[in-house]
């Protein structure tokens, strides 16, 4: 029998177009896998607590998973500011890319790494 599902919801951004949307991370084993995306208004993300700083390190992707619910990328970045953008607006410079933070607005390079801290609050 399994165990109770143990899931939340990180708050991200479009990289495209600075839209606010919600990650549903899941627990699975000793791994937090990303397994759903939702459009999200950023005051009710705040009331709902899903910008709560509970610290898990996402590492996996279901094979449902949908993306970015506006430019449909999978990936994801999180920028020196913490927060949390989709993969979508990345410049590729052949052996680096270019990304600019859609919350804070900064360029950095991305580093690739096999999983992120993020925070989330309760699902």
């Amino acid at each position: 029998m399994a165990g109770p599902l143990n899931a939340k919801v990180i708050l991200a951004r479009c990289s495209q177009n600075r839209a606010c949307f919600g990650i549903r991370i899941e627990q699975r084993g000793h791994e937090w896998v990303r397994t759903w995306s939702f459009p999200l208004d950023e005051n009710k993300a705040r009331r709902e607590g899903y910008n709560a700083a509970s610290t898990v390190t996402m590492s996996g992707i279901d094979d449902n998973y949908p993306g970015c619910p506006f430019c449909k990328n999978i990936g994801i970045v999180q920028c020196a500011c913490d927060k949390i953008g989709c993969g979508g607006g990345g410049r590729d410079y052949g052996n680096y890319a270019e990304y600019s933070c859609p919350w804070c607005g900064d360029n950095c390079e991305l580093e690739f790494a096999a999983g992120l801290n993020v925070s989330g609050g309760g699902y």
